[in-house]
């Protein structure tokens, strides 16, 4: 068994009765699983699918509701989501529960990337079917796409004050310090089963906007959303955007620095090997 973690807020509220929708429609095994919404004050029901909210307030940071969530995660083996990550076909729960296994059973495993797209990041042949090992230092070692973790060590990572988007930069260094085995479904598996977990790598919404990309299968799947309350993604919106994604980490200088020393203190503990 696995917790399924929706991080959310309740800005997004429009995206959980679509994510919600193509989860029993794609994955009906989910059922078995325990649902926790992670949002900041509305509670949420959906029929056919038993969803503990978790309303952390207004003022909780995303890094301390998914902490927060972790902690009140039942199963050792979660699966964070954001949600906007619809999903797009049938999960395969065989195939998903030979990872779900795998993770359980093998120490050496804390992560597993269930979405394989255009390669950001290097790897290597594992001792697992259908599984590559993702190499120590690489860029996008440490990523937020679906993907099963072992609830201690994604803990790990996580700080109170930190974004999505300060955490997987700042994490993806954390990852090369700490040295957990970081994995990811392989091509082979792909051309055989597809994706573990089909969605948009990115989402469908970008920057707050759908994805242009996704909307003729959003419309073929009648979930009835509104386009025009958010808007859609342009090509000339995305050029913007792009050099203020950069510029991101340095919206709030207090964090980035708290992220940054939290950094160099965990080298140094791993450098003369004191215990965490």
């Amino acid at each position: 068994m696995i917790s399924f973690i929706v991080c959310s807020y309740d800005g997004y509220e429009e995206c959980w009765n679509p994510f919600f929708t193509q989860l029993k429609k794609y994955f009906p095994e989910s059922v078995k699983f325990e649902i926790i919404l992670s949002t900041t004050t509305k509670i949420y029901e959906f029929h056919g699918l038993e969803i503990k909210t978790l309303a952390h307030g207004d003022n909780s940071p995303w890094g301390e509701r998914l902490k927060m969530s972790l902690k009140h995660a039942k199963y050792d083996v979660v699966m964070p989501l954001s949600e906007d990550y619809f999903l797009r076909s049938k999960v395969n729960f065989k195939q998903f529960s030979y990872f779900v296994n795998l993770i359980y059973n093998n120490k050496k495993i804390d992560h597993i990337r269930l979405l394989r797209y255009r390669v950001l990041w290097e790897a290597k042949k594992s001792e697992f079917d259908y599984l590559e090992e993702i190499k120590l230092v690489t860029k996008h070692r440490f990523l937020l796409i679906p993907g099963l973790w072992r609830k201690q060590t994604l803990n790990k990572y996580l700080k109170n004050y930190e974004n999505v988007f300060m955490s997987e930069k700042i994490s993806g260094f954390r990852s090369w310090i700490r040295k957990d085995g970081f994995y990811s479904i392989n091509e082979e598996f792909v051309e055989k089963y597809g994706q573990a977990y089909d969605t948009l790598n990115s989402g469908f919404v970008f920057k707050g906007k759908w994805v242009s990309w996704g909307i003729e299968f959003l419309e073929a799947e009648n979930l009835n959303i509104d386009f025009s309350k958010r808007g859609i993604l342009t090509d000339d919106f995305m050029k913007k955007t792009r050099m203020k994604s950069k510029l991101e980490m340095f919206k709030n200088p207090i964090s980035t620095s708290r992220s940054i020393i939290s950094l160099i203190i965990l080298f140094f503990q791993s450098f003369f090997r004191i215990k965490k």
